[in-house]
């Protein structure tokens, strides 16, 4: 941790745009000019947002944190195989693309660099008093944001690697720096000091400062106190979470006290929603929450969205990148392929709003994609999908989707399928790829992708998750709101439309949808906290697939490490379609030391407080 630390203190100062990180590099510029105005302490703050705001979407070998038994990788260098496999290692020794450690020389920027922005921020705080000539409002606007962006980057790395010591003043080199470790619910718990704090100074509406209204989008991506009340309700619910109350009490179950506390903030924000400041969107523009292929709007933003980075990047470039790990290489792909598994697919209901297993659920296992959850199909590419529109395709089935099998490796196999740069799974995730975004149909130019940290939708879902440890009944209401953990649930499936023309052979955006809603949670499955508690898991997973989630939810449900939640299965079928099974991909490696990752040893080697993560040496 020293040698981190030293680190953190040699990281230069980080501005707004190049010019100005060029200038301040040469010393034009001392601290009463960085400080000293709002508008340049405006400018020290932006760094936080710019590109070491780390997407999850971003790098080739590791996009929106696929590492759980929604997904299984194609190749054994990227970490939705190497994880699967227990390598937990990789994130030290793969230094060309992970989200996770990658260093600023690799150009991108991973979650363990937050420690050069928690400085940042730290060195805000050191030099506010010089900031003058500024108003109340502004003073609070800076506090706000530097506390919300600590609490963030602390979130980030504690989630992936527990405890941590939290680092709250801007260190020098004289500083005694052997920190110990913190428990995980310990930095939790000073996460959400910090957005308290972030919360009481943070605007809900950068529009409505007095710092001048400008173009409507023109604060998009700015932290507000929705932001910093929703990471507080998530930062609350991980430390109620089984996880961490085994870690303190040696019990894998919620803590009811910190629920409360966790639904009461995720229903701040959802007073939010009730005052037109956030909306779930209609579900004919569900996909514009993460794919944008018009010219109709610059970035990939919709009201739904809370915490996001901004990016107004278009074109094949960028779905070069999404390429590399969703699509197969016949469309876009570079051949390494993450690709959903048949554990994601089955979690999928039908359109009866019953679990495939549930004998009325009159789900058909000869034709198991129709009359699902319309989610399943605008989040999963399936076999036979019409994907390509141009007639200028020779032969004319190459237009299709082929992720048909023999049931193994060689002739057979569909042109999408275990042909070493396509799908090992049977499936392909399509969420973030808009039908004709591909080189044959060519229609690129507009086309962006975006993957929001949180949305108005995954606040129902802490909600209901919450208070339903809570009430005491899934149907019951706290004292405090008049929302049930059933109602929440309820209010995120009505949003989700059942089509009136389905045909799995086209893509799901040809299809008409009516008024009709997937229907409510079945009551057979209100009755109790245990049984709810399920399709709350559920609902989690099918609405925030492939955003970041899944991973960290069957890590602090404890619940990764049996048998359901290891293996990875696959959708074994032949092009006939004349039967549908399913086969073990990956025995998954998930041992207790796999709920953390490692620190590197040479870190954990400085002193004797700081500790590396049981299990691993």
């Amino acid at each position: 941790m020293k040698k981190i630390l030293l680190l953190l203190l040699a990281a230069p100062l980080l501005f707004s745009c190049e010019d100005y990180l060029e200038r301040t590099q040469k010393s034009d510029l001392d601290e009463e000019q960085i400080f000293g105005s709002y508008q340049n302490f405006t400018g020290f703050i932006d760094n936080l947002y710019g590109k070491k705001l780390v997407r999850y979407i971003d790098q080739a070998n590791c996009a929106c944190l696929d590492m759980g038994d929604d997904v299984y990788g194609s190749k054994d260098f990227i970490a939705s195989q190497t994880f699967p496999q227990g390598n937990y290692w990789w994130i030290w020794t793969n230094t060309w693309q992970n989200m996770i450690t990658e260093s600023s020389s690799g150009g991108n920027y991973g979650f363990w660099n937050g420690w050069e922005q928690i400085r940042i921020c730290n060195q805000g705080f050191k030099n506010l008093h010089l900031l003058v000539g500024a108003t109340d409002e502004q003073v609070r606007l800076i506090k706000g944001q530097l506390h919300f962006f600590r609490a963030w980057y602390h979130f980030e790395l504690a989630r992936l690697w527990g405890g941590l010591p939290y680092i709250d003043r801007f260190l020098e080199p004289s500083d005694n720096m052997r920190f110990p470790r913190l428990s995980f619910k310990e930095t939790l718990l000073r996460i959400i000091d910090d957005l308290n704090e972030a919360a009481e100074c943070l605007p809900v509406d950068w529009n409505q400062t007095q710092q001048g209204i400008a173009a409507p989008d023109a604060y998009l991506g700015r932290a507000t106190r929705g932001a910093a009340l929703a990471l507080k309700a998530r930062a609350y619910l991980y430390a109620a979470s089984p996880l961490t109350t085994r870690i303190e009490k040696g019990v894998a179950e919620y803590d009811p006290e910190l629920c409360e506390e966790a639904a009461k903030a995720a229903y701040e924000v959802i007073k939010l929603a009730d005052q037109g400041v956030y909306k779930l969107v209609e579900w004919k523009d569900y996909s514009k929450n993460f794919i944008n292929n018009t010219t109709e709007q610059r970035v990939v933003y919709t009201k739904e969205y809370i915490w996001f980075k901004l990016t107004t990047a278009r074109g094949n470039s960028q779905l070069v990148r999404i390429g590399n790990i969703h699509n197969s290489q016949r469309f876009e792909g570079k051949g390494q392929v993450t690709a959903a598994t048949q554990n994601m697919v089955d979690m999928y209901e039908t359109k009866k709003g019953l679990p495939i297993d549930d004998p009325d659920s009159e789900y058909d296992p000869m034709n198991p994609w129709a009359d699902r959850d319309p989610r399943l199909l605008q989040t999963i590419l399936v076999d036979g999908v019409k994907w390509v529109a141009t007639s200028n395709i020779s032969p004319a089935a190459d237009a299709y989707v082929q992720l048909y099998s023999t049931g193994g490796s060689g002739a057979g196999n569909g042109k999408d399928m275990n042909s070493g740069s396509g799908s090992l799974t049977g499936y392909l995730i399509r969420k973030y790829i808009p039908y004709k975004a591909n080189k044959f149909d060519k229609q690129t130019a507009n086309y962006q992708f975006g993957i929001p940290y949180i949305r108005l939708a995954e606040m129902y879902l802490i909600y209901a998750e919450a208070i339903n440890e809570v009430c005491p009944s899934p149907t019951a209401v706290p004292s405090w709101a008049p929302l049930s953990a059933v109602e929440a649930v309820n209010i995120v499936r009505r949003r989700v439309k059942l089509p009136i023309d389905e045909d799995v052979a086209k893509p799901c955006e040809l299809y008409t949808y009516g008024g009709e809603s997937l229907p409510d949670v079945a009551a057979k499955f209100t009755a109790d906290r245990e049984t709810f508690r399920k399709r709350i898991w559920n609902e989690r997973s099918v609405e925030l697939a492939y955003e970041g989630h899944r991973w960290y939810d069957i890590r602090r449900w404890y619940v990764a490490h049996l048998p359901e939640y290891k293996i990875r299965y696959k959708g074994v079928f032949d092009k006939q379609h004349t039967y549908f099974r399913k086969e073990v991909v990956c025995n998954g490696v998930f041992d207790q030391k796999h709920y953390w990752l490692p620190f590197k040893r040479t870190d954990v080697q400085q002193y004797e407080g700081f500790t590396q993560n049981p299990g691993w040496n």
